[in-house]
């Protein structure tokens, strides 16, 4: 997974927003042209990230703010013309932390790379084609689904569920579980999180070799614990499929760890 170190830039003024009813409620839209392979940068505090993909070169942003008095918000155009690094910043100032948060919608074009850094909302990523995405929130769930690239995933005391997915996955939380599905074929992976449960199927076309390893917990592979080692709390386990050119490493505990089971609820709905 690439890691991208940005300097921030100082905040700059912008056009008028509308104002909708209420008086604390503004929105802001705006089109960007951006260069093959461009970098996006989102940076929030209690705002919420939807990312979806577009077929032209151009990013589609639309941001809705709520006590919009409380909220410091700013793009800018760091690199390029056409845009190579774009950046969309809305953090809420003093007094508002409470009670100001946004909405970030986002279309992408495809081959974008992404970083996203926000707080206490979700991010969701549906139907894009990135190169690669380096998320990370805190108590806010996030959710990857109908897409492909390199992905990086981190929140606290928050759900991950990535479903219908291609390339390499790393994804942490904490007191809180992680739901995969999709096909791993290269690279090195990575799932962890303790109290709560880690349920992974492997879609056809994955070539990983996985291992992993919790305490209290139950660990089932492909239905059943026969290939799993149990040393006291303490249960680990491998197990491959294709040609293993992939790794993938789950840690838990305390909590369960299923490989390929029968039933996930959040992808096959309530029992």
């Amino acid at each position: 997974m690439k890691t991208v170190t940005t300097f921030l830039v100082a905040l700059f003024s912008l056009a008028p927003v509308c104002v909708l009813s209420g008086g604390n409620t503004l929105t802001k839209s705006e089109t960007v042209d951006l260069a093959n392979g461009a970098l996006i940068e989102v940076v929030g505090e209690n705002a919420a990230v939807h990312i979806h993909g577009v077929q032209s070169n151009t990013l589609k942003l639309n941001v809705t703010m709520n006590n919009a008095e409380f909220v410091d918000f700013y793009t800018q155009i760091l690199t390029g013309n056409p845009a190579s690094h774009y950046m969309v910043s809305a953090t809420t100032s003093t007094g508002g932390a409470t009670t100001a948060n946004s909405l970030i919608e986002i279309g992408l074009p495809r081959g974008t790379k992404l970083i996203v850094r926000t707080t206490n909302k979700p991010v969701i990523v549906e139907s894009s084609i990135l190169s690669y995405a380096d998320i990370s929130t805190s108590n806010g769930e996030v959710k990857i689904a109908n897409s492909s690239g390199d992905f990086n995933l981190s929140t606290t005391n928050s759900e991950i569920t990535v479903r219908s997915v291609t390339g390499e996955i790393n994804a942490s939380t904490t007191n809180a579980h992680v739901w995969f599905e999709g096909v791993v074929d290269g690279g090195s992976n990575s799932i962890s999180t303790s109290n709560g449960d880690v349920a992974i199927r492997l879609e056809d076309g994955s070539n990983v070799s996985v291992s992993g390893d919790t305490h209290n917990g139950d660990v089932t592979v492909n239905g059943d614990d026969k290939s799993v080692i149990k040393d006291g709390d303490i249960s680990t386990f491998t197990y491959g499929t294709g040609d293993e050119t992939a790794t993938l490493v789950i840690t838990n505990g305390p909590g369960a760890i299923h490989i390929n089971p029968d039933y996930i609820s959040v992808f096959d709905g309530d029992s």
